[in-house]
């Protein structure tokens, strides 16, 4: 049974944040603006032209992955790579699916609750694209990465941020971004590499 919580989950709503905070401290650099649901879409360029982008995925071939299913998503890593990528047993994956904004699963340590760092997180965007999302990783720093072939970001832990987190383009650059959140940088890029290629397999 998918669960359906009337809150975005923590990991979800400090993106949520970021995204914000980084759309308005760009300028015309690039970025995103705030959308209804809380997460930027569009330019910052065209923010200050007062002009927004409903929606910056609706030409993505790929649109279908920012709707994946809990038998779709959860099933991108068994408990068994869960398990070895977290170095511990981790409790039955948790699936949220906030419309419009993105589709997500948690695979969390046994004996811990959904805001914990033992955990490990895949979500999709419903609305920031590849191109919207290097404008916010540029901004944290962020190092190129290549995963699965596929063009990455890669972001450590800093400040409020308690987590790495590795973001792989699933096309180009009007096409979804995957977001991999673990402890530690070699554990996102392992969940990853793992995760990538059955995401990709379901567009």
């Amino acid at each position: 049974m998918e669960r359906k919580p009337t809150a975005i989950s923590p990991f979800y709503a400090a993106t949520a944040a970021v995204l914000t905070v980084t759309a308005v401290l760009a300028g015309c650099g690039g970025g995103g603006t705030k959308s209804g649901a809380g997460q930027p879409t569009g330019s910052t360029r065209q923010a200050a032209a007062g002009k927004t982008t409903e929606d910056s995925l609706a030409k993505s071939h790929l649109k279908v992955l920012t709707t994946l299913g809990r038998s779709q998503l959860c099933r991108a890593l068994s408990p068994a790579e869960a398990a070895r990528i977290l170095r511990a047993r981790t409790a039955p994956p948790v699936y949220t699916h906030h419309p419009g904004v993105a589709v997500t699963c948690q695979w969390i340590r046994r004996g811990q609750g959904p805001a914990s760092r033992g955990q490990l997180y895949v979500g999709i965007s419903a609305s920031i694209d590849w191109t919207g999302m290097q404008a916010v990783d540029r901004s944290l720093h962020s190092k190129s990465l290549t995963i699965d072939g596929r063009p990455a970001l890669g972001a450590m832990r800093r400040g409020t941020i308690t987590w790495a987190q590795v973001d792989v383009a699933l096309g180009g650059g009007n096409d979804p971004v995957a977001e991999y959140r673990a402890p530690t940088m070699a554990a996102a890029q392992a969940l990853a590499r793992t995760a990538t290629p059955h995401i990709i397999a379901l567009g």
